[in-house]
């Protein structure tokens, strides 16, 4: 029986210190309050323990932000009282830290059942390992993000919104996706530079995602095009809300090295409250609808659906 997640490059990483230690458990964990969750793991057999944290060797690891091992965990004053020690399966610890984006996550360590100094060869394969580990996290993190802004990639949006859309069946209420797009983006580029461009999108981004909800996904499609998914919504007035928020998020001043920039944003909408409708025909309404709202002066919003919905701008 294993308690991991049934990730292949995670537990290639484990297998490997198993092998390469001659150790009865290899673990990555990731620690969360009295809790080790383990995305990949051998010799537990569980998807998570809870070992309190001041008894945890990877609570210390992730706490201290530092390396740990401990040759004879059944004599040492603190780890002595972990249960896992008090069973009798565990004799020996070795961790460090898991690191993604500067933030340590949680540790890979490994464990044996009996007192035991590791060596420097296998504290250095752990190590390694753990980058391992860590640039597998970052080359999946790089994957579903934008580069530029931060915001996750257009991969990312057309995930949520399929998982919101499928949610409807159990959880109801409503679901809105939106496209963004700036007014204004190319005559900045071409008059004042890619670096000008860059960072009106930058702080676009960055104004959006002030007024909007937590458990919104607001991502870059590409370009000068956004996105946004929002669920759980009650009515379409919660609609109509975030998107005047975004519209006068968007229409406070913007000044760049002491100049003013004249810009705004389209915004075309469509909500929906079927769990089987695609989410490709929602994409096509709601850029339907951006494209109506270009063709406003200003900066615009046009809610576009087949629901009967009030106070739609057309």
């Amino acid at each position: 029986m294993h308690g991991h997640l049934g990730d292949p490059e995670l537990n290639a990483v484990v297998a490997t210190l198993r092998i390469g230690c001659s150790v009865p458990i290899a673990v990555i964990n990731m620690v969360t309050h009295d809790t080790q969750t383990y995305p990949a793991e051998v010799g537990v057999g569980a998807p998570c323990t809870t070992v309190p944290d001041t008894l945890s060797f990877c609570a210390e690891v992730v706490n201290t932000q530092s390396s740990l091992a401990i040759a004879d965990a059944r004599t040492h004053p603190v780890y002595s009282a972990n249960p896992m020690v008090v069973d009798g399966v565990v004799g020996a610890y070795a961790g460090v830290p898991l690191i993604d984006d500067g933030y340590v996550l949680g540790s890979v360590s490994i464990f044996d059942d009996h007192a035991r100094r590791f060596t420097d060869h296998e504290l250095e394969l752990l190590g390694h390992q753990a980058r391992l580990a860590s640039s597998v996290l970052r080359l999946r993190r790089t994957a579903r993000t934008d580069v530029l802004t931060g915001l996750p990639n257009r991969a990312v949006f057309l995930e949520r919104l399929e998982r919101s859309v499928s949610r409807l069946e159990r959880h109801g209420g409503l679901v809105a996706a939106m496209f963004l797009d700036v007014d204004g983006f190319k005559e900045l580029n071409d008059s004042r530079g890619h670096d000008a461009g860059d960072w009106m999108l930058t702080e676009l981004a960055r104004r959006i995602t002030d007024v909007m909800r937590p458990t919104d996904t607001f991502a870059r499609l590409g370009g000068d095009e956004f996105a946004l998914v929002c669920e759980d919504l009650a009515t379409v007035k919660d609609v109509e809300t975030i998107a005047e928020r975004m519209v006068g998020a968007v229409d406070q001043p913007w000044t760049l090295n002491g100049s003013p920039i004249r810009t705004g944003v389209s915004i075309g909408i469509t909500v929906t409250d079927r769990s089987d409708a695609l989410p490709a025909d929602l994409i096509r309404a709601a850029d339907a609808a951006m494209y109506r709202a270009k063709r406003i002066a200003g900066s615009a919003w046009v809610l576009d659906s087949g629901l009967p919905l009030a106070g739609t701008r057309v």
